[in-house]
C-alpha cells in the first residue's frame, strides 16, 4: 500500500512539473554571465539598457517593435514596423532597448545568430513637463511565451504629477482601461511581435 501511495505521489509531482515546463518559444530578461556583465558595465549598458533573451523554433521570419501612447482609453501607434528580418532556422537571439523616457530617444538592437542590427529613433529634446512630473517604468520581468503574430508588451511607462502611482505588470497593456481609470497624464508602451511572415 505504501508503495502504491509513493508511486501516486511521484506521478502527481511529475505531472505538476510537466505542466510548468518551459514553453518551446519564449522571451525573458537576459541572463548575463560574469564577462558579459563586466562588458555591460564598461559600456554603461547596466543603466538604461534593457536586455532580453529570445528562444524560437526556427520558423520565425521577422521580429518587429511598436511603441504606443494611451489616448482616450485606447493605444495609439506612435512608431511601428521597425525590426529585423530573421534568417531561416534561427533559434536564439538577444534584444536590447535603451531609453529613459519613451517619448524621447530609444535605441533598439537585435542579434539573432550572426546577424546584428541597431537603430536609434525619436527626439533628443527633453519633454516640456510641468515641475514635479515623475516617471515609472514596468518591464517584462519573467519568461513569457512567444506566440506568432501576438504582441508581447515589454515595457509600460507612466509619466504623472500624481503622488501615488500604481505600476502594473506590462501584461496590463491588454487592459488599457486600468491605466485610464487612474487618470495619468501620459502612458506609453513598447511591444515586440514575432512573425512567420516576411517583412513587407
Amino acid at each position: 500500500m505504501k508503495k502504491v501511495f509513493a508511486l501516486l505521489v511521484l506521478l502527481a509531482l511529475l505531472a505538476g512539473c510537466s505542466a510548468e515546463a518551459a514553453p518551446a518559444m519564449y522571451i525573458q530578461p537576459a541572463e548575463l554571465n560574469e564577462e558579459e556583465e563586466a562588458v555591460a558595465r564598461l559600456l554603461g549598458a547596466d543603466t538604461d539598457q534593457h536586455l532580453f533573451d529570445v528562444v524560437l523554433d526556427g520558423t520565425a521570419k521577422t521580429v518587429s517593435v511598436n511603441s504606443y501612447v494611451l489616448e482616450d482609453g485606447e493605444w495609439r501607434l506612435v512608431t511601428g514596423g521597425g525590426g529585423m528580418a530573421l534568417k531561416d532556422g534561427v533559434k536564439e537571439g538577444r534584444m536590447a532597448f535603451g531609453f529613459e523616457d519613451l517619448r524621447g530617444e530609444c535605441r533598439e538592437a537585435f542579434q539573432f545568430g550572426k546577424e546584428f542590427t541597431a537603430v536609434k529613433y525619436g527626439s533628443s529634446e527633453e519633454p516640456d513637463d510641468p515641475e514635479g512630473m515623475g516617471r515609472t517604468t514596468a518591464l517584462l520581468s519573467g519568461r513569457t511565451e512567444i506566440v506568432y503574430e501576438k504582441e508581447i508588451p515589454l515595457a509600460v511607462q507612466i509619466n504623472t504629477a500624481r503622488n501615488e502611482v500604481l505600476s502594473y505588470d506590462p501584461e496590463y497593456f491588454f487592459q488599457p482601461e486600468a491605466y485610464e481609470e487612474q487618470n495619468y497624464e501620459h502612458v506609453y508602451a513598447l511591444t515586440v511581435t514575432f512573425s512567420r511572415e516576411p517583412l513587407s
